[in-house]
């Protein structure tokens, strides 16, 4: 039996810009394995594809290294390959044993970075592990851009099967909003909005006028929210649990609170345009499912954020900010009711 074993310590966004890769080299094998996170193990474990998934939990973090060196020393594989650049995943790559081995390394600025790096690349080639450079995020800024897509696919040296396309997703079981497609316009809500500058006072208000220009239904949701702006929205709130899927007795704006990962991702799939503050989570799964996507971000992270994703004409930036001043949350609003029209 072929075996291959993944390392994905890391978010759920920077599992889905990978997840194409490691289902089509998945096929290469006969049984594959993956290592993941608490944030991105619902959706890991619910990829049929995949015939093990082990969660790393990183909040015991020094527990779980050892027990981790302990359980996979001199474990046997065909091939293991990690993604996340963590140095517990790396450091498990020189433990297993297997006959192809690659990892994808973080490159830092600074002396220091740039000397380990090169002792550490030296261990690699000793050990006989093939490896390529992500670069971090000061580097990415200072324009040594690299695409973190497109490097993955680089695997395609090795796999022949790796194709263009980004994402893999499977369906999810739950199809509560498919007799709504397109009838609504999802908006998700997390601390990235915090830093709009009349977020706190004037966010219920611009809503109402957003809604009232656009035919179309808003549903809002959020996941533990505990911000200022969110704790002040004059909005009824609805638990996932009390949620009637009859959205039609809903004519206001209404925020659904902790939904499933399921559900979520089966709201995201039938709505007209899928709107939030750079959520990995949302903007990653709509573009995954083709969707329309509106992303507001700053000017000054632009750059940072072009890295994640791969070339796509559902994508588009809405800018909370520039070089000069910030944007009200009506300014917002309005640049994103425009974009919306030109669908």
């Amino acid at each position: 039996m072929k075996k291959i074993i993944f390392f994905s310590i890391d978010r759920l966004g920077d599992y889905l810009i990978r997840s194409n890769v490691i289902k089509k080299i998945s096929d290469n094998f006969d049984f594959s394995e993956i290592i993941c996170s608490e944030k991105n193990y619902k959706l890991i474990s619910s990829q049929k594809y995949l015939n093990k998934v082990v969660l790393f939990n990183t909040k015991n973090k020094i527990i779980n290294k050892i027990k981790f060196l302990i359980n996979y020393f001199l474990k046997t594989y065909d091939s293991a390959i990690v993604f996340d650049g963590k140095n517990i995943s790396t450091l498990l790559l020189f433990f297993v044993k297997a006959k192809f081995k690659f990892a994808f390394i973080y490159r830092k600025k600074g002396l220091s970075n740039i000397i380990f790096t090169k002792i550490f690349i030296f261990f690699l080639k000793i050990f006989n592990i093939n490896y390529e450079f992500l670069n971090s995020r000061d580097l990415i800024i200072n324009n040594d851009n690299k695409n973190y897509p497109d490097l993955y696919k680089n695997l395609k040296i090795y796999f022949k099967n790796i194709e263009k396309k980004t994402y893999y997703i499977e369906e999810s079981n739950i199809l509560n909003y498919n007799k709504f497609f397109e009838r609504y316009i999802l908006i998700h809500l997390d601390e990235k909005y915090n830093d709009i500058i009349d977020i706190n006072n004037n966010f219920t208000k611009s809503l109402n006028e957003f809604k009232s220009y656009i035919n179309k239904k808003i549903i809002l949701t959020s996941y533990k929210n505990d911000f200022k702006y969110y704790k002040n929205l004059d909005l009824k709130k609805i638990h996932f649990n009390e949620f009637n899927h009859n959205m039609n007795l809903h004519n206001e704006n209404f925020i659904v609170e902790n939904l499933p990962l399921d559900h979520f991702q089966n709201l995201i799939k039938n709505s007209y345009v899928n709107i939030s503050c750079h959520s990995g989570l949302l903007v990653h799964m709509s573009l995954a499912m083709n969707k329309k996507t509106i992303d507001i971000i700053n000017k000054n992270d632009e750059i940072w954020y072009n890295n994640w994703i791969s070339s796509n004409n559902n994508y588009k930036k809405i800018f909370k900010s520039n070089v000069v001043e910030q944007k009200t949350i009506n300014q917002i609003l309005s640049q994103i009711m425009y974009e919306i029209r030109k669908y």
